[in-house]
Protein backbone atom coordinates (compact mmCIF):
# COMPACT_ATOMS: atom_id res chain seq x y z
CA UNK A 1 0.00 0.00 0.00
CA UNK A 2 1.00 3.49 -0.64
CA UNK A 3 1.11 6.52 1.53
CA UNK A 4 -1.76 8.22 -0.80
CA UNK A 5 -4.16 4.90 -0.59
CA UNK A 6 -3.37 4.82 3.66
CA UNK A 7 -4.11 8.34 3.28
CA UNK A 8 -7.33 7.79 1.48
CA UNK A 9 -8.49 5.18 2.98
CA UNK A 10 -7.72 6.32 6.83
CA UNK A 11 -7.79 10.40 6.11
CA UNK A 12 -11.32 11.08 7.66
CA UNK A 13 -11.44 8.69 10.78
CA UNK A 14 -7.62 10.33 11.71
CA UNK A 15 -9.04 13.30 11.78
CA UNK A 16 -12.03 12.61 13.21
CA UNK A 17 -9.62 11.16 16.23
CA UNK A 18 -7.67 14.64 16.28
CA UNK A 19 -10.50 16.43 16.73
CA UNK A 20 -12.09 14.25 19.45
CA UNK A 21 -9.10 14.39 21.57
CA UNK A 22 -9.13 18.19 20.96
CA UNK A 23 -12.28 18.75 22.68
CA UNK A 24 -11.49 15.46 25.04
CA UNK A 25 -8.61 17.42 26.66
CA UNK A 26 -10.47 20.52 26.37
CA UNK A 27 -13.45 19.23 28.64
CA UNK A 28 -11.22 17.32 30.63
CA UNK A 29 -8.44 19.45 31.66
CA UNK A 30 -9.91 23.27 30.93
CA UNK A 31 -13.41 22.48 32.11
CA UNK A 32 -14.86 24.42 29.22
CA UNK A 33 -18.46 22.99 29.29
CA UNK A 34 -19.39 25.80 26.45
CA UNK A 35 -17.24 24.27 23.61
CA UNK A 36 -20.01 21.34 22.97
CA UNK A 37 -23.19 23.31 24.62
CA UNK A 38 -22.57 26.90 22.84
CA UNK A 39 -22.94 30.09 24.85
CA UNK A 40 -26.96 30.33 24.64
CA UNK A 41 -27.40 26.84 26.52
CA UNK A 42 -29.24 27.49 30.70
CA UNK A 43 -25.87 25.93 32.94
CA UNK A 44 -25.74 22.64 34.29
CA UNK A 45 -26.03 21.43 37.72
CA UNK A 46 -22.30 20.42 38.40
CA UNK A 47 -20.29 21.90 35.63
CA UNK A 48 -17.06 20.11 37.31
CA UNK A 49 -18.41 16.32 36.70
CA UNK A 50 -20.29 17.14 33.43
CA UNK A 51 -16.69 18.39 31.75
CA UNK A 52 -15.07 15.08 33.25
CA UNK A 53 -17.40 12.75 31.88
CA UNK A 54 -17.88 14.31 28.79
CA UNK A 55 -14.44 14.24 28.51
CA UNK A 56 -14.54 10.34 28.77
CA UNK A 57 -16.68 10.09 26.72
CA UNK A 58 -14.85 11.72 24.14
CA UNK A 59 -11.82 10.20 24.46
CA UNK A 60 -13.73 6.76 24.25
CA UNK A 61 -15.14 7.58 21.08
CA UNK A 62 -12.07 8.68 19.75
CA UNK A 63 -10.41 5.09 20.75
CA UNK A 64 -13.34 3.72 18.97
CA UNK A 65 -12.88 5.72 15.42
CA UNK A 66 -8.79 4.97 16.12
CA UNK A 67 -10.26 1.30 16.35
CA UNK A 68 -12.35 1.74 13.36
CA UNK A 69 -9.26 2.99 11.26
CA UNK A 70 -7.51 -0.16 11.51
CA UNK A 71 -10.46 -2.43 11.08
CA UNK A 72 -11.22 -0.31 7.48
CA UNK A 73 -7.86 -2.11 6.72
CA UNK A 74 -8.83 -5.71 7.65
CA UNK A 75 -12.76 -5.21 6.66
CA UNK A 76 -15.36 -2.48 5.56
CA UNK A 77 -17.97 -4.06 7.16
CA UNK A 78 -16.60 -4.70 10.56
CA UNK A 79 -15.28 -1.03 10.55
CA UNK A 80 -18.86 0.32 9.96
CA UNK A 81 -20.21 -2.26 12.54
CA UNK A 82 -17.87 -1.27 15.59
CA UNK A 83 -18.65 2.51 14.95
CA UNK A 84 -22.38 2.44 14.76
CA UNK A 85 -22.50 0.60 18.01
CA UNK A 86 -20.02 2.64 19.20
CA UNK A 87 -22.08 5.48 18.45
CA UNK A 88 -25.23 4.25 20.15
CA UNK A 89 -23.03 3.47 22.86
CA UNK A 90 -21.98 6.87 22.99
CA UNK A 91 -25.73 8.05 22.83
CA UNK A 92 -26.53 6.32 25.64
CA UNK A 93 -23.68 7.10 28.16
CA UNK A 94 -24.14 10.76 26.58
CA UNK A 95 -27.95 10.88 27.81
CA UNK A 96 -27.00 9.65 30.63
CA UNK A 97 -24.15 12.00 32.03
CA UNK A 98 -26.55 15.07 30.84
CA UNK A 99 -29.26 13.48 33.20
CA UNK A 100 -27.53 12.99 35.99
CA UNK A 101 -25.21 16.37 35.89
CA UNK A 102 -26.92 18.31 33.14
CA UNK A 103 -30.27 20.29 32.95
Amino acid sequence: MTTDQILETAGIPLLLFVILIYYGMRLWFMKDISAIRGKNKPPVKDEENYAKAAGKLMFFFAVATLVMMFLLFWNTYIAVAEIIICTVILGILWHNMNAKYGD
